[in-house]
C-alpha cells in the first residue's frame, strides 16, 4: 500500500510502496515497479529501481514519461525525500534532480496541469504541514507559485484537474475542514 499508481502506455503502473502502512521498517519499504493491462495480471517490471525504496510518494505522467516524486517513510525511522526520477518504460530511470527546491515531504499530492507537473502541500517531521505549490515542465527546474490567496497547509489531500482548473479538496489541515479550492490560470499564463 501507499505506492504511487499512474496510467502509461495503456497499462497501470504501481511504483514502490510499503507492506505495513504506518509502522514498516526499511525491509517493508519497496522500490519495485509493476504493470498491468487489466488489473488482474501483473508483471514485475523491475524488482529494484535505482530510486531509493519509498512510500507516501507521488507519480504523474508528462510527455510520455513517468515521473516519481518525493516520499519516504514514516516510522520507525522518518525519511522524507524531494528527489525526482523519470522513465519512458518503467524500467530505465533517470534522476532528474536529487534535491528539488521544495522541501522533502510525505503525503503530498501531484498532478499534471497545463503541461507542467504540480506538487502541492504535504507533511514532514521538521515542518509539519506544507502549504506551498510548485510546478515544473521537466522535473528538473521548479518554480514556486506565489498567490495572494491559498488554501491552508495540509497533507493527505486530493488534487485533480477538471474543466481546465487544478482542484484541491480535503486533507489533514488544522483544524480539519471540508474546503475545496481551485486554481484557474489565464489562457495566456506563462510561468
Amino acid at each position: 500500500c501507499a505506492g504511487a499508481v499512474v496510467e502509461h502506455q495503456g497499462r497501470m503502473w504501481l511504483l514502490g510502496g510499503i507492506e505495513n502502512y504506518f509502522f514498516g521498517d526499511e525491509r517493508s519499504v519497496k522500490n519495485d515497479v509493476w504493470s498491468s493491462a487489466d488489473g488482474r495480471a501483473w508483471t514485475e517490471e523491475t524488482e529494484a529501481a535505482p530510486w531509493a525504496p519509498r512510500a507516501y510518494h507521488q507519480a504523474v505522467v508528462l510527455d510520455g514519461r513517468i515521473y516519481l516524486l518525493g516520499g519516504g517513510n514514516y516510522v520507525p525511522v522518518h525519511v522524507a525525500r524531494n528527489d525526482v526520477w523519470s522513465s519512458a518504460d518503467g524500467v530505465n530511470w533517470v534522476c532528474e534532480t536529487e534535491d528539488a527546491p521544495w522541501a522533502p515531504r510525505l503525503w503530498f499530492s501531484a498532478a499534471v496541469y497545463r503541461g507542467r507537473i504540480w506538487v502541492l502541500g504535504g507533511w514532514s517531521k521538521e515542518q509539519d504541514n506544507h502549504g506551498d505549490v510548485w510546478h515544473s515542465a521537466d522535473g528538473r527546474t521548479w518554480q514556486r507559485l506565489e498567490t495572494k490567496t491559498c488554501w491552508k497547509a495540509r497533507h493527505e489531500h486530493s488534487v485533480f484537474v477538471f474543466h481546465d482548473k487544478l482542484w484541491i479538496a480535503g486533507g489533514h489541515a488544522r483544524p480539519l475542514s471540508s474546503e475545496v479550492w481551485s486554481l484557474n490560470l489565464p489562457a495566456d499564463w506563462k510561468p
